[in-house]
């Protein structure tokens, strides 16, 4: 038994292969689908509804059903909401699918048997079926043709009236969403801000200046202030930072990515980070990805401001996302991969995702260890780190992250859990 997700291609290469009359049990029917697997054959025998609510709403055509009576068998089978196609003999394929130009596009999966114990089995359940079918006439049809065209036009303005309802009910439904999801973000934000206060209290605070250099932009500090060395007025050394790593830094906004201190500026700035295999003890075999950056956060639940990725090599495992508020991080239901896109001629090889037994196993896996991944994304997202070799320029440029150049701020220093966080907040021009 095999299983797809569009079963038209199959219908049409075991249609061309087979010397026997096709049987076709389909609720509705369009020519162009039916027509392409009997083609150059005839006396197939195709089951349908032959029913004025299919013709009216357009789930079946009737000129269609008059051009398959010409070379083909067609009745009507009351209650037929099977979907199958057989010759009897070598194959049976059965599912949700239609003989539908729809169905080629929706949301189905059938199944082809292969083995003739399963091919048996289907028939003898469908044949009983078809003892009571009624063979379509012509004077069937023209007993169907009055005043259809009528009804047609009573469902199109039904349609036209529904459709005018579901766009008020989506435009209502997604107002709903963006007022949830501000007030979800907006209720993170302050959580963040409100345990930033409290660490950010009597903190060390330096200025500096967004400016550009060649092409690029740094932030840099006024009165060549050391960034390295966060020393108090007393001169107790309050933290020191080593050159080139990164540390979590929150703007005032609280959007928050990790700094590349250097010295007497901050050059780049990534909004993600890349953590190769090992760092997950459960799975040692994968890597772990955060992303803050805002394309990552969509589609994710209200108050996403960080998603987690799991991979294993190239292939996606699972997504997870999570509301990220410092000392602490709540992650949501991790996400199965989508399934991978077709490849597209020119440009990047589409993502693969990992064998669906591992994601099932690793997202079981978080579900029921919930607490402890959770420390492990935050202790990986607060404490500093480097990129690898050849990952170390990542991320964005001053200017795109605290501001146009000529921006000045204020740069304070934090603790949490005893990790340096920075603090970026603008200050008048």
């Amino acid at each position: 038994m095999r299983m797809f997700k569009d079963i038209h291609p199959r219908w049409q290469q075991e249609a061309k292969r087979s010397t026997q009359p096709l049987i076709i049990l389909s609720p509705y029917i369009t020519k162009d689908v039916a027509l392409s697997l009997v083609k150059g054959k005839t006396g197939a025998r195709i089951y349908t509804l032959f029913d004025t609510n299919v013709f009216a709403t357009g789930g079946s055509d009737l000129e269609d059903v008059v051009e398959l009576m010409q070379k083909q068998e067609v009745y009507q089978l009351d209650g037929l909401h099977a979907k199958l196609v057989t010759d009897k003999d070598t194959f049976v394929t059965l599912g949700s699918q239609n003989l539908t130009q729809g169905g080629k596009h929706n949301l189905e999966l059938s199944v082809h048997l292969n083995d003739e114990p399963a091919r048996r089995q289907a028939m003898d359940i469908v044949e009983p079926w078809l003892d009571d079918a009624e063979r379509i006439t012509p004077e069937m049809v023209a007993d169907m043709r009055v005043d259809i065209e009528r009804l047609k036009a009573l469902y199109e303005e039904f349609q036209k009236q529904c459709a005018e309802h579901q766009k008020d009910f989506v435009d209502k439904s997604r107002r709903r969403a963006r007022r949830e999801r501000f007030e979800a973000h907006a209720k993170n934000r302050a959580a963040i801000a409100s345990k930033l206060k409290k660490a950010l209290r009597a903190s060390i605070t330096k200025t500096a200046q967004v400016k550009r250099i060649d092409q690029s932009s740094v932030l840099k500090t006024e009165d060549k202030a050391n960034l390295l060395v966060w020393e108090r007025p007393n001169g107790k050394v309050e933290a020191t930072l080593n050159k080139g790593d990164r540390y979590l830094c929150f703007l005032e906004s609280n959007d928050f990515g990790w700094a590349r201190v250097a010295g007497q500026q901050i050059s780049l700035i990534g909004r993600g980070i890349i953590f190769g295999p090992g760092i997950f003890n459960a799975f040692p075999k994968l890597s772990l990805r955060v992303s803050s950056a805002a394309r990552s956060l969509i589609g994710h639940p209200d108050g996403t401001n960080l998603v987690v990725s799991l991979w294993w090599g190239k292939s996606q495992v699972c997504t997870v996302p999570g509301s990220f508020q410092l000392d602490d991080i709540t992650l949501f239901e991790a996400k199965r991969p989508k399934p991978a896109r077709p490849k597209i001629k020119g440009r990047p090889e589409p993502v693969q995702p990992a064998p669906t037994t591992l994601t099932r196993e690793v997202i079981t896996w978080i579900a029921e260890n919930s607490r402890s991944f959770e420390l492990l994304v935050r202790r990986s997202v607060t404490e500093s780190f480097n990129y690898t070799e050849g990952h170390k320029l990542t991320g964005v440029r001053a200017a795109r992250f605290f501001g146009k150049p000529g921006s000045r701020v204020k740069i304070r220093l934090a603790k949490v859990r005893n990790n340096p966080v920075l603090h970026v907040s603008p200050l008048p021009s």
